[in-house]
């Protein structure tokens, strides 16, 4: 992990501010121990660096946004000097073609760790100020739940970890042994529960980016679907999976959007939903290196690595207009598949799923020179340009407020937790305990119904399906369900490794071939096949950073690297 060396200063890296904190301080750069934790404004400013790693580059900005966590869904596709030969990735996480020594590795790793460090170092000195017990305990709650939420980070992507509940004291102490993966999940169980009492309700904030009751609830059911999933498959953790979930749906702090598209748009804009609350928890960005410089990695790529490929002449003003795009990420055909299972409207001739056109560009590219879209025939899903060539585009740089835009960076926020995924979690922890219930099919039906798609009602309005009664099928009904709503979110390879299926998945979405479309350019076939050939059981979990295992004495590698 990497270590921080504690001298006669606290060394905040990453000195950019927590805007959406709202902890009425920025986390300082530089302080001394002995000036620190002696007011409840240093206890509140040390808590903002504890959530500072969430919006950096090395997590939510662009690592766990989507660099890291290639899946099923879409594949990576750069082109060079404008042309259509792709560029293969190589030596990149998203490619496949990786080892220890990945930089991006070893990103994420030294982030979550800097979040371990800086929550442990808030802990030991929470009791020094004088203030109000209940301002301490909720403070307390908050770097106790970032300590276990950036532990199951760890566990989740890389196994057997080293388990640190104390700050660095010693710089000689470099070398800790891996904890199992399982004694990881269930102190990060006791972290993040510990105070869910005294964290406050969503409805006193005006933002989504600060740990909340419902924010608490909703992760720890994330966290016993993996605990009841592969590798570690524990007794009980679906049954508290249910008793989390109703936690939230009872709270009546959340509810779904009524427009799919609006989740995207407050995203991209930077703006707060505080009507219905679906975006629970978000990895807050506020600005770019020109309208706030100097804040180091505290960036955000989303919207300029994802969505409709646009390179535009700087010179042009299109930059501002429509904002640069690489287009790094086309859809697979599952995902259209996918999609496309609720059918075409009979009239206008489109797919009936109001999710397909934001998740999946409507067009194949802007035209670099004028910025107009180059559309293609949205009624015929059987051409492969239409299929092989369209962008994952939830997030849309035209629907970016701040400005002057900066080639690179955008102020859009990445949810880490939607009301939605609550919804699909309940459903799918309540059919594995009870089986494809009333309560498992109202769950599921009320995402659903905001797509526009049939409900497993038997035959209400809209024209519904049959209501299941096996829990085989249900199961693989949420699996899709999860695909469709959360998709380029970052949950995918999460949910495909605790199902136990990452790899023949993967493995599939490689078999280009198989999936019946003709007409696929080479490059095109390369590009979406090369990934998923090369997958192996070892990428169900990252290598241990080999400058980890350099410092470390007692850590191990991972099997297979």
């Amino acid at each position: 992990m990497k270590k921080i060396l504690f001298f006669t200063a606290i060394v905040f890296l990453w000195g950019g501010q927590i805007s959406c904190v709202d902890l009425d301080t920025e986390p300082q750069d530089f302080m001394r121990m002995s000036d620190f934790y002696q007011t409840e404004s240093d206890i509140k400013s040390a808590l903002a660096g504890v959530y500072l790693p969430l919006g950096t580059l090395d997590l939510y900005g662009s690592n766990f946004a989507y660099e890291a966590i290639s899946d099923d869904l879409g594949y990576y596709r750069s082109e060079s000097n404008n042309t259509n030969i792709p560029v293969l990735p190589v030596n990149k996480v998203y490619g496949w073609n990786y080892n220890s020594s990945q930089p991006n590795i070893k990103d994420m790793w030294d982030a979550l760790y800097e979040g371990i460090e800086r929550a442990n170092k808030l802990l030991e000195h929470m009791h020094v100020p004088d203030i109000d017990e209940s301002l301490r305990n909720r403070y307390r709650a908050e770097a106790l739940f970032l300590r276990g939420f950036y532990h199951f980070m760890l566990a989740s992507y890389w196994g057997d970890v080293p388990l640190k509940l104390l700050s660095s004291q010693k710089i000689t102490k470099v070398s800790i042994p891996p904890t199992p993966q399982k004694e990881v999940f269930l102190q990060c169980k006791e972290d993040m529960s510990w105070g869910t009492m005294y964290l406050d309700s969503a409805k006193n904030y005006n933002h989504s980016g600060r740990v909340t009751q419902t924010t608490a609830w909703g992760i720890l059911t994330r966290l016993c679907l993996k605990m009841a999933g592969e590798p570690t498959k524990m007794d009980g953790m679906y049954e508290q999976a249910i008793l989390y979930a109703d936690s939230v749906v009872n709270s009546n702090a959340h509810r779904l959007e009524e427009s799919y598209d609006e989740i995207f748009r407050k995203l991209m804009a930077d703006e707060y939903d505080t009507q219905y609350r679906e975006s629970m928890f978000e990895a807050d960005f506020h600005g770019n290196s020109s309208t706030d410089p100097g804040k180091g990695r505290s960036y955000s790529y989303v919207g300029s690595y994802t969505g409709v490929r646009f390179n535009p002449n700087n010179d042009s003003g299109l930059n501002n207009t429509l904002g640069y795009c690489y287009g790094r990420w086309r859809i697979r055909p599952l995902l259209w598949q996918l999609y496309l299972d609720a059918g075409i409207d009979a009239g206008s001739k489109l797919p009936v799923d109001k999710r397909f056109f934001r998740s999946i560009s409507a067009y194949t590219s802007y035209n670099s020179t004028t910025g107009v879209p180059n559309t293609v025939d949205n009624t015929n899903f059987t051409n492969s340009k239409n299929l092989t060539e369209r962008y994952a585009n939830k997030w849309r740089r035209t629907e970016e407020k701040n400005v002057p835009r900066h080639k690179n960076y955008t102020s859009a926020n990445f949810p880490i937790l939607r009301y939605s995924d609550v919804l699909l979690m309940l459903a799918e922890a309540e059919n594995e305990v009870n089986g494809p219930t009333n309560k498992a099919h109202e769950a599921l039906n009320k995402v659903r119904l905001r797509a526009g798609v049939p409900l497993y009602d038997g035959g209400a309005t809209p024209v519904g399906r049959p209501i299941i009664s096996d829990p085989s099928t249900f199961r693989q009904v949420i699996r899709d369900e999860r695909a469709r709503e959360l998709c380029f979110e970052g949950l995918r390879k999460f949910d495909l490794v605790r199902w136990g299926i990452f790899v023949s998945n993967m493995r599939a979405a490689g078999d280009v071939d198989s999936w019946g479309v003709s007409g696929i350019a080479a490059g095109i076939k390369s590009s979406m096949s090369i990934t998923a050939s090369r997958m192996t059981e070892k990428y169900n979990l990252f290598p241990i950073p080999q400058s980890e295992i350099n410092l470390n004495r007692d850590m191990k590698q991972n099997k297979y690297w």
